[in-house]
């Protein structure tokens, strides 16, 4: 597989240094400078880089059959692991969805809407034994199918700016976002090993580069992206492929402008004193106010990108170590220019932001400027 890939790249490479000496035979004044052989491989190198997705799609666009494929995914009651799981299950391949509680709405509405094959089972990935138990529980309930994947999708979203956010938001950030993904990973990979199979861990934008006022959440999708990196080299040997998807903003329970509005006024009543006065009761109204509007101005309900993107790192026989899952490619392009700024010019981003939204400062900021 991995030569299927390397012989892919190489011709694209090719192709696009052919182009480009084209080019230069017809236009010998372009600013490329064909006249040193660094320069011609640093510029192909490049040009090859940006353009690989379109050779990708048409020589590396295998999947396999999901027939008999078990595909495991958490946090499957609500929001993007709902809609992934339903996905899943209509592209034919045998589902567990995990959820928190069985027996809750989205549990219920995933055993009304899906094929008899998907499974909708227990999961807590904050313990031990409940993830051993679930691992039990789909071990002995595979029948036929080979175990192909894990979905690590379980995520919470606590705190704030670090003033509003407690140590336990960031130890619960990480408890569940990271070692959960890790408890779940060590709980399967004995099965995942026998089929040369796929992890596929949920990360975020806030993963991937800085983004403010959400620190323990970021912090713990930064861990995330690290172990994955760190994951992928340790499971070659096996065979066993590793993917992230970050997505952007996307509607669901957990950005919506209320569970927004519940974390900041749960973080506020944590603050001590000293905070508070810093701060002021203004600063808060107006700061619940721009992020409810950030989140709902930017966002979008349509979470078929990240589906799309999931499917792909199962499915592919050649999938990407990372997707980013945008509403389009402007804002995709965008995003990855956000990402190349240094971070002087991402904080005067940032400023240009808050200010566009109206967001307040701090009453000791206004004081010590007036």
């Amino acid at each position: 597989m991995i030569g299927k890939y390397i012989l892919a790249g190489f011709t694209h490479f090719l192709f696009i240094a052919l182009c480009l000496k084209i080019l230069a035979f017809f236009s010998p004044f372009v600013l490329i400078s064909y006249y040193y052989f660094l320069g011609n491989v640093l510029v192909c190198a490049v040009i090859a880089k940006l353009t690989f997705g379109v050779s990708k799609h048409y020589l590396l666009s295998e999947r396999i059959n999901p027939e008999n494929k078990a595909v495991l995914i958490t946090g499957a009651a609500r929001g993007i692991g709902n809609f992934v799981a339903k996905h899943l299950d209509s592209k034919g391949f045998h589902v567990f969805a995990s959820c928190r509680d069985a027996h809750s709405p989205g549990a219920d509405d995933l055993r009304k809407s899906c094929s008899k094959r998907l499974r909708v089972l227990e999961l807590d990935v904050r313990s031990d034994e409940s993830v051993k138990r679930a691992a039990e529980y789909v071990r002995d309930n595979l029948g036929g199918c080979e175990f192909w994947a894990v979905v690590n999708n379980a995520g919470i979203h606590q705190g704030a700016i670090i003033d509003l956010s407690s140590i336990e938001d960031f130890k619960d950030s990480m408890d569940v976002n990271l070692f959960g993904a890790i408890r779940v990973i060590k709980a399967f990979l004995p099965l995942l090993k026998q089929s040369r199979g796929r992890v596929v861990n949920m990360s975020s934008l806030g993963g991937r580069f800085p983004v403010p006022v959400c620190g323990p959440y970021a912090t713990s999708k930064w861990a995330v992206e690290g172990f994955s990196k760190y994951l992928a080299l340790d499971l070659d040997v096996w065979g066993i492929r590793v993917a992230t998807i970050a997505p952007e903003m996307f509607q669901t329970d957990m950005t919506s402008g209320e569970s927004i509005l519940g974390v900041i006024e749960q973080s506020w009543k944590g603050v001590d004193e000293e905070v508070r006065k810093d701060y002021g009761d203004e600063f808060l109204q107006g700061f619940k106010t721009c992020c409810s509007k950030a989140m709902t101005s930017v966002s979008t309900p349509r979470l078929d990108s990240i589906a799309e993107d999931v499917e792909s790192a199962i499915a592919l026989v050649h999938p990407d170590a990372g997707y980013q899952s945008s509403r389009n490619s402007p804002l995709k392009f965008l995003l990855n220019l956000f990402v190349a700024y240094p971070t002087k010019l991402q904080i005067i981003a940032v400023r240009a932001y808050y200010f566009l939204l109206g967001m307040p400062k701090p009453q000791r900021v206004l004081k010590e400027i007036n």
